[in-house]
C-alpha cells in the first residue's frame, strides 16, 4: 500500500513522517496529532475527500504492536459509549473502517490543544475549565445508563483559545447504572486513576472526580502529566497545599476532597462537586492597604449560568413601582457575547453556538453584600433559569457576568430575555434573538 510523505512541524524541528493513505475509505491524512507506539494507538488530522471536511482518525495498528484482533471489542465499546452521546463539547463519531494494519475510528475534529501543552493558566482560567469539564461529567452522569471516562487527564481534555472545553478518548469509558464495577483489567492511568481503580474496586460517579482533581492539582502547581507521582505520599494523597499559597483556602479545601483517596470522603457527583465550586473566589483575598476596599475576586455559578468579575462600564437600571425594568440608558454597555472576555456585541446568536454570555454592570453602589438573581426566559418566554448568589461590590460597583450553556434538544429559538437584578431594585433586562 502506497504511502503519503509530508514535513510536518515538530516544535521548531521539521521532521518528515509516513503517512497511511486512506484515501480508498474517503480519507487523506494531512498530520500526525498524537501517537503511543507500544500500544499501536496513532491519531491523525485528516481530511474527508467529499466533503473536505477535517477530521481525526485515530488508527488502531493491532498487527503492528501485537496486540490481540480481540481488542476490537473495546474499541467497538468505545464507538457504541460515543453513538450514544450528543454533546457540543464531546467530539462527535462519524466512521470506522478496517484496514490491513488494524481498525480506524473517525470523530469530529476540534482545534484546540490538550492540557499537556504546557502554558501559564490564570488561576481563574483554571476554575472556568474546572466548571466546563464539571459541566460534561454532569451530562454523562445524568445518561441512563450514566457513562464514566474513566481515563480523565491533561492529555484528554481540550481547550481552545475561546475557553471552550472539550472531554475525548472514550476508549476506556464504561456504562452503567449507580455503581459500575471494574473490569478484571485495570484500566487507566497512573497518577490520575483513583485508588478504587487502581485495586479494581466498584466504580462510582466520584471515580471521575479524582482524575479530575489531580488534573487541576497539575494545573495549578504546574506539575507535568508525568510527574503528578511526586505529589502522592503512599497512602495515595496528593500534596500539594504548600505549592498553592496564592490560592484561596476555600477553593485548596475543594481541590483536597476532589482528591480524597477515599471515595466516600470526595463530592458523590459531578452537580456536587460544581455546586461546592461555585461560590469559591479562587485567590487568597489580598491584604487590604489602610482604609481601602479589597477588590471582588468571586467567581459564582448556579445550574448552567455562571457569574464572574470582569472589567466593563455600565449604567444600572432603577426598578419603579411596577416590578418592570426601564428602558436602558442609550449609554449603557450591556452585552451579549459568545466568547469569554469579548466585548463584540451580538444581536442574534445560533442555538448551535454552545454558550452565551451577558455582561452588566451595576454602579454607584454602596461596598457590601448583594442578593443578585439572573434569571433567563427563552423564545417561549418560559422561565429556564433563576438563579441567586451572593456577590460584593467594591469601588462602588459591581460587575459581573452570566453564560447560559445552549441544549439544542430542549431549547427553542425566538426571542430570548436575560435579567439580572440586585436586592430586588436594581436590574437591568435585555433581549437577544436566539437563531435555530
Amino acid at each position: 500500500m502506497p504511502n503519503y510523505q509530508c514535513p510536518i512541524t515538530n516544535g521548531e524541528k521539521i521532521v518528515s513522517n509516513e503517512f497511511p493513505d486512506f484515501s480508498n475509505y474517503g480519507y487523506q491524512v494531512t498530520r500526525e496529532l498524537g501517537h503511543n507506539r507500544a500500544g499501536g494507538r496513532v491519531t491523525y488530522l485528516a481530511t474527508e475527500i467529499n466533503t473536505q471536511q477535517q477530521v481525526v482518525v485515530k488508527q488502531f495498528q493491532f498487527a503492528r504492536s501485537g496486540a490481540s484482533w480481540s481488542e476490537y471489542q473495546a474499541y467497538e465499546r468505545e464507538i457504541q459509549v460515543l453513538k450514544g452521546l450528543d454533546n457540543p463539547s464531546i467530539p462527535r463519531y462519524l466512521d470506522s473502517f478496517q484496514t490491513a494494519a488494524g481498525f480506524c475510528m473517525v470523530q469530529e475534529y476540534k482545534d484546540a490543544p490538550s492540557l499537556l501543552v504546557r502554558r501559564r493558566w490564570k488561576p481563574q482560567e483554571i476554575k472556568q475549565i474546572a466548571m466546563s469539564v464539571l459541566e460534561i461529567l454532569k451530562y454523562l452522569q445524568n445518561r441512563i445508563p450514566p457513562v464514566l471516562h474513566r481515563d480523565l487527564k491533561p492529555d484528554n481534555i481540550l481547550v481552545d483559545r475561546q475557553m471552550n472545553v472539550y472531554l475525548v478518548d472514550f476508549g476506556f469509558a464504561r456504562t452503567g447504572g449507580g455503581e459500575v464495577a471494574a473490569s478484571s483489567v485495570v484500566k487507566g492511568t497512573l497518577g490520575f486513576m483513583p485508588p478504587e481503580q487502581l485495586f479494581n474496586r466498584q466504580l462510582t460517579a466520584a471515580s471521575d472526580l479524582y482524575s479530575l482533581g489531580a488534573t487541576l492539582i497539575c494545573l495549578l502547581t504546574g506539575t507535568a502529566s508525568t510527574e503528578v507521582g511526586s505529589l502522592m505520599d503512599d497512602a495515595g494523597r496528593i500534596h500539594f497545599k504548600q505549592r498553592v499559597s496564592h490560592l484561596s483556602a476555600e477553593f485548596v479545601n475543594w481541590l483536597q476532597k476532589m482528591a480524597e483517596p477515599n471515595f466516600k470522603n470526595r463530592y458523590a457527583s459531578a452537580a456536587e462537586a460544581q455546586d461546592a465550586l461555585i461560590p469559591l473566589d479562587v485567590l487568597r483575598p489580598p491584604e487590604p492597604p489602610k482604609f481601602a476596599v479589597p477588590a471582588f475576586l468571586g467567581l459564582v455559578a448556579i445550574g448552567a449560568v455562571t457569574l464572574a468579575a470582569v472589567t466593563y462600564n455600565k449604567q444600572v437600571v432603577q426598578l419603579g413601582e411596577t416590578q418592570q425594568p426601564s428602558p436602558l440608558d442609550p449609554n449603557s454597555q450591556v452585552l451579549f457575547t459568545s466568547e469569554l472576555n469579548s466585548t463584540k456585541n451580538l444581536d442574534n446568536i445560533s442555538l448551535q453556538a454552545n454558550r452565551v454570555y451577558f455582561y452588566v454592570s451595576f454602579s454607584p453602589l454602596e461596598n457590601r453584600e448583594y442578593d443578585s438573581v439572573c434569571r433567563i426566559l427563552d423564545g417561549a418566554q418560559r422561565e429556564v433559569y433563576t438563579g441567586r448568589a451572593n456577590l460584593r461590590a467594591s469601588g462602588n460597583r459591581l460587575t459581573t457576568w452570566c453564560w447560559y450553556y445552549f441544549d439544542k434538544k430542549v431549547d427553542k429559538p425566538g426571542e430570548w430575555v436575560f435579567e439580572f437584578s440586585l436586592d430586588g431594585q436594581n436590574m437591568v433586562q435585555k433581549h437577544l434573538t436566539v437563531l435555530p
